[in-house]
């Protein structure tokens, strides 16, 4: 149809997006296939633009160009470029990490010291580990289930099941790892452990960020979204 193509091959939600940002790319849109956290027969399409992913609304709309717009003017076929854009989308979270650490001591490697476990759950955030965490200087050893297999076979790549939550907080504990991560499947979902083994996510998570935020930059006006409850009014710091 004319259109040049970035085939990024394995990949996640944010990465997808992030493709239509960079200056390298800003692709005018882009579509993951992934199922997120169901079984693999539920593949479906994720579409975005610079202005975020697609509601139902703006899927309808699609379907509805593609079925009445004429093709004839595509006089020439475009071009597919292979890239490997977690790498590109990785070497973007460290600059970001490192530029927003207080201390700037030691910039290149500010989670120098610390022991993080990270539980992909064969999905696709296993990169996380050795391309984000460890080129910041983390221990990474006890990462588990890190390699991509979309028959998930430990356990399913879910953040609010109650299983992959106990294999994560059971691998921060036999590590003795100062921090778990556990995503889901495409990487737009993930909670966290404490040293103690203690699960930190849902309502908690967000909390603990907002904390965080507000001691930051007092009076900052905290937007969730529909995932989290009327429960999160309760926290406070």
């Amino acid at each position: 149809m004319g259109c040049n193509v970035y085939d990024c091959g394995m990949s996640t939600t944010p990465a997808m997006f992030m493709t239509t940002v960079f200056q390298d790319y800003e692709c005018d849109g882009s579509i993951m296939i992934t199922a997120s956290h169901l079984p693999y027969c539920y593949n479906g399409f994720k579409f975005f633009t610079r202005e975020g992913g697609c509601e139902k609304e703006d899927i309808k709309k699609i379907l509805s160009i593609a079925s009445e717009e004429k093709l004839d003017h595509c006089i020439k076929k475009g071009k597919i470029f292979k890239i490997d854009f977690i790498e590109e989308y990785s070497k973007d979270l460290v600059h970001t990490i490192r530029n927003g650490v207080a201390s700037k001591e030691n910039y290149d490697k500010p989670l120098l010291g610390f022991k993080i476990n990270v539980d992909a759950g064969n999905g696709a955030g296993g990169f996380f580990a050795d391309k984000v965490l460890k080129v910041l200087g983390a221990d990474v050893t006890g990462s588990q289930f890190t390699k991509p297999d979309g028959r998930f076979p430990n356990h399913i790549p879910n953040p609010e099941d109650k299983k992959a939550m106990e294999s994560i907080s059971q691998s921060v504990l036999a590590n003795h790892a100062d921090l778990g991560i556990i995503f889901d499947t495409d990487v737009d979902r993930a909670a966290i452990v404490d040293s103690n083994g203690m699960q930190i996510n849902k309502n908690a998570l967000i909390a603990l960020i907002s904390s965080i935020v507000l001691e930051e930059h007092p009076k900052t006006i905290i937007v969730t979204d529909s995932v989290t409850s009327t429960g999160l009014s309760e926290f406070r710091k």
